[in-house]
């Protein structure tokens, strides 16, 4: 009747239904952003990243949330060693910073850089560059997510390489066998029980010493040209 004779009509009750209605769109949002940020999460979770550091390039791991990163470290010491920081030989052209979505992606990245970089060295012949470049070898041998086309070339840099290896092989044996030529010597002439044994090792170790220095001495090392070969005789008159 107050109504009636004011002329206003009385509010309206919310109704049940349009209430349950906005928790449910609330619901349905935080929801979908709960999910956008573990989507976004797991996606950089799973992200590596080569990161130009002070001088070096810094292997690094996203953290599991929408965004950041941090150094990759691991309890294995031979993953450890693999993806630890490493230093760009000087005159290399800068690398900036790279992200991939995966770790084979990763190894195939630091393969490039680490065979370019050993062909480099090898190719000067410089022993102490040779060096370098048989470490940067040594190293892309661990990348296990290369491609198939990265392991051939892997196996004609392995070939490459190996030639410098066996001449720095040789030459530390031809050493080793001069020392124990040395020993057995001092040992025979010695009033010992094993004169007699070091006298006859003496006898046989010798012939393979000499023939071992003059298949040294014939080989370049590297960063030397080749002997010339010795000049025809003349011939008979």
């Amino acid at each position: 009747m107050e109504a009636e004779r004011t002329g206003t009509a009385p509010a309206k009750a919310p109704r049940p239904h349009s209430a349950g209605r906005q928790l449910l769109a609330w619901a349905a949002i935080l929801g979908l952003a709960a999910l956008v940020f573990w989507l976004a999460s797991e996606r950089n979770a799973r992200q590596w990243f080569l990161v130009p550091e002070d001088g070096e390039l810094v292997v690094k791991k996203g953290m599991p949330f929408p965004a950041g990163r941090a150094r990759f470290k691991t309890d294995d010491p031979q993953i450890a060693q693999t993806y630890a920081p490493v230093r760009p030989p000087p005159g290399a052209p800068a690398t900036g910073e790279q992200a991939f979505d995966d770790r084979a992606a990763l190894d195939q990245a630091l393969y490039d850089l680490l065979s370019r970089w050993a062909r480099d060295d090898i190719a000067t012949e410089k022993p102490e560059l040779v060096a370098r470049g048989l470490a940067w070898v040594a190293r892309a041998e661990r990348l296990a997510g290369v491609s198939a086309s990265q392991r051939e070339d892997l196996r004609a840099l392995r070939g490459e390489s190996g030639y410098y290896e066996a001449l720095w092989l040789l030459e530390r044996g031809a050493e080793d066998l001069r020392l124990a030529r040395e020993k057995l010597r001092l040992a025979a002439d010695s009033p010992t029980r094993h004169a007699a044994e070091a006298f006859m090792l003496l006898r046989r170790l010798d012939p393979l010493v000499e023939e071992t220095f003059k298949m040294r001495a014939s080989t370049p090392r590297p960063g030397e040209k080749p002997a010339a070969p010795p000049a025809p005789a003349p011939a008979p008159r």
